[in-house]
């Protein structure tokens, strides 16, 4: 055998054994992530509740309207307010609501920013006393609340702070971390409650895509406890470096 088949036979022997090692530490990259079975962007959520029953009078705002904190939505003809003063009684005003007492109406505002949701204070409605108007959604502080089915060998693997890739719905992606974890049994099987935080979902750029509700997939990475942990890691540092992740 030449020298140049024998140097030709020893690279091809190299390549080799190169795409395996590679394959095997992606395949126990791989091994270390788990994918949601459900997901959904979580928001904190006010409500506007009537505080005196009466008759939506002024709508001053619809559904799904962004709006600032003490701004005014629903002014509200108010029986049982007016009911009230008669008996004697001098009700306050609060940050969320403004009475008129002459007239006998609330004002209602809403009490952070937000959009606003789960809407019902049309004009003309009538609300007794704790019926909800509307919901504001707050545009910060969101969060993914993710849904994963896992073996005791993988609940054990799951750290505070561990790195979660959310999948948005048009393809983009956001980095978060665990930031909770709930378990729960439902009918025969065990579902592992994961909160996610992620300072991607407040960007405004993505806003539409990470409003409440809104369906995301989430892979979240486990604790490597195989001897391949430091290659493994490696590779990952690799893959984000060349953009590949």
């Amino acid at each position: 055998m030449s020298w140049i088949a024998r140097l030709k036979l020893l690279l091809g022997i190299l390549v080799v054994v190169v795409i395996v090692a590679a394959l095997t530490l992606l395949f126990n990259y791989r091994q270390n992530q788990v994918a949601s079975i459900e997901a959904s962007v979580e928001a904190p959520t006010s409500a506007i509740a009537s505080s005196y029953g009466g008759v939506v009078v002024e709508q001053l705002v619809n559904p799904g309207d962004e709006v600032k904190a003490g701004q005014d939505l629903f002014v509200v003809n108010s029986p049982a307010l007016q009911e009230a003063v008669a008996r004697g009684v001098t009700p306050a005003s609060t940050p969320a609501f403004t009475l008129d007492t002459d007239a006998g109406t609330v004002t209602y505002h809403a009490v952070s920013d937000g959009y606003l949701t789960d809407f019902v204070g049309f004009e003309g409605t009538f609300l007794n006393n704790g019926d909800r108007l509307a919901s504001v959604v707050s545009q910060g502080n969101k969060a993914v609340r993710a849904l994963f089915e896992l073996n005791p060998f993988d609940y054990g693997r799951i750290e505070p702070g561990a790195n979660v890739t959310i999948h948005l719905p048009d393809g983009s992606r956001a980095d978060g971390e665990v930031a909770g974890v709930d378990v729960r049994r439902e009918g025969s099987s065990t579902v592992t409650t994961v909160t996610v935080q992620s300072e991607s979902l407040q960007d405004p750029e993505v806003e539409l895509l990470t409003r409440r509700g809104t369906p995301v997939h989430a892979v979240m990475s486990l604790r490597d406890d195989g001897v391949l942990a430091g290659p493994s890691q490696a590779l990952k540092d690799f893959l984000l470096k060349i953009g590949l992740r």
